[in-house]
């Protein structure tokens, strides 16, 4: 019994070592005018480069969600509303490249009208999911910029019309560091 529970007692350590090993930065992105082009419902479409930019922050190893602003009338729970949003964008999805869902480890949505952004519930429920590694958000709003910041998290204006909006993927890690204004497991930069 006593080998046994040393095999026991080493795996054990092995997954939480995996666990431990596998902490991972997080890019949340808004979705309407960062990642997709909303100013015509009926031709939705990626912003350019906002496919490759995320391919490219997946393939670097950072974990990829998604906050977004979805009113209390699209749902009465997160199931309701991501289906809603799913079907909205599926129905005037107009970009050669399919929209994938499966890019994204995490989609946050408001459950009440007040909790949408700029109010920080869902910045700080990003900051959570992160179990102790940096996030930064990305978007279009200036007052979303500023609630990401005051609730801690590394932040960047996206600006469509500038070609340098978005943050090099081998700076992004830099960016964190040097703007993410919680405590973090230093472990999730390396």
């Amino acid at each position: 019994m006593k080998g046994m529970s040393k095999f026991v007692l080493f795996m054990s350590l092995f997954a939480f070592k995996s666990y431990a090993g596998d902490k991972k930065p997080w890019v949340y992105l808004d979705l309407g005018d960062t990642i997709v082009n909303t100013s015509d419902m009926k031709h939705i479409k990626y912003m350019k480069g906002a496919k490759e930019y995320i391919e490219d922050l997946k393939r670097e190893g950072f974990k990829i969600g998604i906050i977004s602003n979805i009113p209390e009338e699209w749902g009465l729970d997160y199931e309701q509303k991501l289906a809603r949003l799913k079907e909205v964008i599926s129905s005037g999805w107009d970009d050669q490249h399919a929209f994938d869902w499966s890019d994204y480890d995490q989609i946050l949505l408001p459950l009440k009208n007040e909790e949408m952004k700029p109010a920080p519930t869902l910045f700080l429920k990003a900051i959570n999911m992160a179990e102790g590694c940096p996030s930064l958000y990305v978007g279009e709003s200036p007052k979303e910029i500023v609630a990401a910041k005051n609730s801690g998290m590394a932040a960047k204006l996206y600006e469509a019309q500038k070609e340098d909006s978005l943050i090099p993927v081998m700076e992004v890690k830099s960016f964190m560091a040097q703007n993410y204004k919680r405590e973090y497991d230093q472990e999730c930069l390396e």
